[in-house]
């Protein structure tokens, strides 16, 4: 800040402007022993007058427009200069509330995370911010993108930094998750047949579904065909062994009997009645009563 830029700054906020300038003068030149012994004298001048900080604090923004904030090395001095101010006396550390209306104030419009940064500060962290963390906030937002490119996970960050970037890439990578369910909502809502059914990946639509009627249907389909070669071969019996001789009626009488009382039962292989292989047995019973009694087709 030169003369003419101290002289309007002093004009404009002439607490703030005396305090930047002296604390530039202790910052900028010496060693950092004398540097040190020197913020201290400053801070207990400040300190000595009650409500300096506050009043300070409050003409930071008034400052900043008489300042070069193009100069690196002079914002860099201009930002330690403003945790130096947010201080309370006697701590090395500021409180989060103070952290975060400064933050607001001197990286507005140099972070392009600082909102969420300032949310994510507000929400998890539980200590006060020291000055180690303010001073690497300045350097990240130098060196890392919007979308984190430049960040080095080997870094010395702190660890307030690190639990930062951790969350958001979580947050990055629920909005990818979300884009990709929107781009496969898409393409469902334009290919219909693609649209998948609550509670199955495939599930056949509702008028390819039996009703009850069409399950009866089949069932008594089913139990018809089954007893459809039992009645051929009861009919067959009776046509073919009712003219015969009279012991041979007699011997198709017992058979027809056991066989009756078979088919009413499991048949000896353990099959139900209806059962195809229950059938075959039938079938099997039928042509050793027709090669016992000598029958010629």
């Amino acid at each position: 800040m030169g003369s003419e830029g101290f002289v309007a700054a002093a004009a404009a906020c002439p607490a703030a402007a005396e305090a930047f300038a002296k604390y530039y003068g202790i910052v900028s030149g010496g060693t950092n022993a004398k540097a040190r012994q020197g913020l201290v004298e400053l801070s207990q001048a400040i300190d000595g007058i009650e409500g300096m900080r506050d009043a300070i604090f409050a003409d930071v923004p008034n400052l900043m427009p008489f300042i070069d904030l193009e100069d690196t090395g002079l914002f860099s001095c201009f930002y330690d200069f403003v945790f130096f101010i947010c201080r309370e006396k006697g701590q090395k550390s500021i409180t989060i509330q103070r952290a975060v209306a400064a933050w607001k104030i001197v990286l507005n419009g140099r972070f392009r995370l600082l909102d969420r940064w300032c949310n994510f500060v507000e929400k998890y962290q539980r200590h006060n911010i020291s000055e180690d963390t303010w001073q690497q906030l300045l350097a990240f937002s130098r060196c890392v993108n919007e979308d984190l490119e430049g960040y080095d996970p080997r870094g010395a960050w702190p660890v307030l930094i690190d639990d930062f970037v951790e969350q958001m890439h979580r947050i990055y990578h629920s909005t990818d998750c979300s884009s990709a369910m929107e781009s496969q909502c898409t393409i469902s809502s334009t290919f219909k047949g693609l649209d998948l059914l609550p509670g199955s990946k495939r599930k056949c639509p509702s008028h390819f579904r039996s009703n009850e009627d069409d399950v009866e249907l089949s069932d008594s389909f089913t139990r018809s065909v089954h007893l459809t070669p039992i009645k051929r071969l009861k009919e067959s019996h009776g046509t073919s062994y009712g003219m015969g001789e009279s012991h041979k009626g007699t011997h198709f009488s017992d058979s027809s009997s056991d066989y009756r009382e078979d088919t009413n039962l499991h048949n000896p292989r353990g099959c139900l009645q209806n059962s195809p292989c229950n059938v075959e047995d039938a079938l099997s019973k039928g042509f050793e009563g027709c090669i016992s009694m000598k029958c010629s087709f």
